[in-house]
């Protein structure tokens, strides 16, 4: 082989040593073959609910949240609960973390069975947020956006299970984070 041959060969290799792996990539992903991973284990909000202008009445740093809507059924006690134990599962992570009930026109329920959770009630703050299912748990980040958000259940360990995933997530969310 002469030393054209050679260079022409080593050329090639070189360059298919590069394309081959983007080309496989490509199909993979056009195909439809690789499913990413998810480390959320809460309902993602795509696009996030922005609450940045309405968020003057929210406590500072990260909110996880409940909205009331006047109709609390045990599922929604059992998520005050959980909102409110996790003031305390996060150990030294607590002061990032302000756990709240919303509502527009004031609650029905007992919040002397959770003193963490702070009460907010905003009429304007309670549409915003209407788009999330009634009852269920929210995180609101510290810029003012909801990103994720958990059902509540009546079951007792149902419950328990959820305050994990919400619990998990939030952790993953404050190490990650550079505010708040």
């Amino acid at each position: 082989m002469t030393t054209i041959k050679k260079s022409r060969v080593t050329l090639v290799g070189v360059v298919l040593a590069f394309l081959i792996p983007v080309i496989g990539a490509k199909l993979v992903l056009d195909q439809n073959w690789y499913q990413g991973a998810a480390t959320n284990k809460g309902t993602m909000m795509v696009p996030p609910v922005e609450l940045r202008q309405l968020s003057n009445s929210l406590p500072e740093g990260w909110r996880v949240a409940l909205r009331d809507d006047g109709n609390c059924d045990q599922a929604c006690v059992q998520g005050l609960y959980a909102i409110n134990q996790l003031d305390i599962a996060l150990g030294k992570e607590t002061d990032r973390v302000s756990p709240i009930l919303i509502s527009a026109n004031g609650t029905q329920l007992d919040l002397n069975q959770v003193p963490l959770v702070k009460h907010v009630q905003d009429l304007a703050l309670a549409q915003a947020v209407a788009d999330i299912p009634a009852h269920h748990l929210f995180i609101i980040d510290p810029l003012g956006n909801v990103v994720l958000y958990y059902p509540t259940y009546e079951n007792e360990e149902a419950m328990r299970a959820e305050a994990k995933n919400l619990l998990s997530d939030l952790r993953t969310l404050l190490k990650l984070s550079k505010i708040g």
